[in-house]
This record gives C-alpha cells, sequence and structure tokens, in this order.
C-alpha cells in the first residue's frame, strides 16, 4: 500500500505518541486506547491473524468451513470469543476462550454460526478479504469523505483503534466521537446498550 499524506500522518502521531503520549493524545481516554505502543502492536498481532489468512487463501479455508460444522465453530466460534474480551496474556488460551464466550454469550456465537452455516456464506464472505486486499486496497489507502455526517465509537476490545486526529484525515465532517468502557469487534452483541446510545444521540444530532 502506498501512503499519501494522510496516511503519514497518522503514522507520525503514531510514533511520537509511543514515546510522548501527552504531546499527541488529547484526552485521557485516547492514551488509554492507544497507549503504550507495544500493548497496542501485540493486540493488533494477535487478533489481526484472520485477516490475513482470509486475505491470502479464502477459498482453501472457506470451502473446509463450508464442509464442516467442527471447523466453522474452530475457526468463527474462536473469533467471537477472543475479539470481545481483552486477552490474559498470563493464563492458557482456553482460559481466554471461556473469558469470551462468557463476554460475548454462548447464545450469541450459536446462533452466529447457525446462520453461517445454513446459508453455506463462509466462503463468500472469506473472498470479501481477499478482493479488498488485492484489488481495492489502493482506493481505501486515498479514501477521504468531506461532507458526510460520521459518529465514531471506540470500543477497548476493537482490533484497531484511530485517534481523533486521524479519523479527522479521512471523515471530514465527523458530529461525534465516544469512547467505551467494554465491547470489542462485535459491539453491537456485548455492548448492545452503548451502540443504541451512540446511534440515539447521532441521529438525534442530524435533526
Amino acid at each position: 500500500m502506498t501512503f499519501h499524506l494522510t496516511g503519514w500522518r497518522q503514522i507520525l502521531q503514531t510514533l511520537v505518541g509511543a514515546v510522548f503520549p501527552s504531546f499527541v493524545y488529547t484526552t485521557e481516554e485516547e492514551k488509554r486506547f492507544m497507549h503504550p505502543m507495544f500493548k497496542f502492536s501485540e493486540r493488533m498481532y494477535r487478533k489481526f491473524a484472520y485477516f490475513h489468512v482470509q486475505s491470502v487463501l479464502p477459498d482453501s479455508y472457506g470451502y473446509g468451513m463450508v464442509d464442516s460444522p467442527v471447523g466453522l465453530i474452530g475457526w468463527i466460534g474462536t473469533t467471537y470469543s477472543l475479539v470481545s474480551c481483552q486477552m490474559d496474556l498470563t493464563k492458557n488460551i482456553m482460559a481466554n476462550l471461556d473469558k469470551g464466550v462468557t463476554s460475548f454469550g454462548l447464545d450469541n456465537i450459536c446462533a452466529m454460526i447457525s446462520i453461517f452455516w445454513s446459508v453455506r456464506s463462509a466462503q463468500a464472505s472469506m473472498r470479501i478479504y481477499h478482493e479488498f486486499y488485492w484489488n481495492d486496497k489502493e482506493l481505501f489507502s486515498n479514501l477521504t469523505i468531506p461532507n458526510v455526517p460520521v459518529a465514531i465509537s471506540n470500543f477497548p476490545n476493537e482490533i484497531i483503534h484511530l485517534t481523533k486526529f486521524a479519523s479527522w484525515t479521512t471523515f471530514k465532517n465527523i458530529k461525534q466521537f465516544n469512547y467505551h468502557t467494554h465491547g470489542g469487534h462485535f459491539s453491537h452483541i456485548d455492548n448492545t446498550e452503548a451502540v443504541v446510545g451512540d446511534l440515539t444521540s447521532f441521529i438525534q444530532k442530524l435533526q
């Protein structure tokens, strides 16, 4: 990916913030989400593997997911669990999975997997990652949205976090920027109240 001015601003801010967080981050919430840098990088490394695999080998894994419900549970079921809670690196993977299942809800995991299995959509959903990575990434590297009103919600167990500064380089009309105390990649399930509250307040701002 080639980085235009916006990309370099984000990279520079992240690097400076790793050494001088008070100089870069304007709020305690922003500092807590982004600093220290090694924890942010570690979270990216541990939770971003699925993106890489699905981008490079979507069909190989996808056909396995469509063919085997056990394979589907092993791949997607663990993802639901691990991205909904903060991993404790002092404990083994099974302890973290148990924590994630409790946070996300076993019923929710079973419901989501049942939908994937019944409509045989696992392979198609993985293919999206491949198309983005190989065909569309240049579009996103130069993406600027000047006029559309935007609301941004930050959840501590999300895979990627952007500061308000980095967000403004892409979205020029941010109406709302909130931080929350819990929730992750599937925040509409593990922190439904916060998502509904943010949507409600955002809609009210537009009226």
